[in-house]
């Protein structure tokens, strides 16, 4: 017998088998549509603090120090309607949130704008992906 036939009879091809299944498996959504812009913009920028469902209670919620708002609840601390202005303040740092700005949240606006590829359009780019983002929060409060 040959080095290779004894590695080949000693590796246990259950868990490589586990994993090709998994990598074939639909993920979330997938026989869905695909995420709207503003859901799409929500998940990549906030969901790993705010979570998937916005909630407060994404992958690193644990280790933070600031705990995420559930961002279903805005409105309804509100007294009902939903503060679009100061949701977008608190995006793009305008007014200063706990958890936000320096602290463990990126102040999205200077991020955007950062991110923004020619420098006249950064303003108007960043204020797109905020406004998306607010529009997203508006559509997942809770009644």
């Amino acid at each position: 017998m040959t080095l290779k036939n004894t590695v080949l009879h000693r590796v246990s091809f259950g868990p490589i088998a586990a994993v090709a299944l998994f990598l074939c498996l639909p993920t979330r959504g997938a026989a869905t549509e695909p995420e709207s812009p503003d859901k799409a913009t929500y998940t990549r920028y906030c969901s790993s603090c705010h979570g998937y469902d916005g909630k407060g209670k994404g992958p690193v919620a644990n280790v933070l120090t600031t705990k995420p708002t559930d961002l279903t609840e805005i409105a309804k601390k509100a007294g009902g309607d939903f503060p679009m202005m100061k949701v977008i303040q608190s995006i793009d740092g305008s007014v200063l949130v706990r958890g936000h700005g320096e602290t463990d949240m990126p102040v999205w606006g200077e991020r955007f704008r950062a991110e923004s590829a020619a420098p006249s359009s950064r303003q108007a780019e960043a204020r797109g992906r905020i406004l998306l983002i607010a529009e997203y929060l508006r559509s997942i409060q809770e009644k």
